[in-house]
């Protein structure tokens, strides 16, 4: 049995792609909460 970093470290060698952090897909996952509850609130608003 290997440790996380090891598994970690083989998954961000060999995968093909664009390479992007935690804090990146934390704050773009972010972005699309805020832009999905301002789009209910309008919906609300405009109801």
């Amino acid at each position: 049995m290997t440790g996380g970093a090891g598994l970690i470290r083989f998954f961000e060698d060999e995968t093909p792609g664009i390479k992007v952090g935690p804090t990146v897909v934390l704050v773009f996952a972010a972005m699309l909460v805020v832009a999905i509850v301002i789009a209910h609130i309008n919906a609300l608003i405009q109801a």
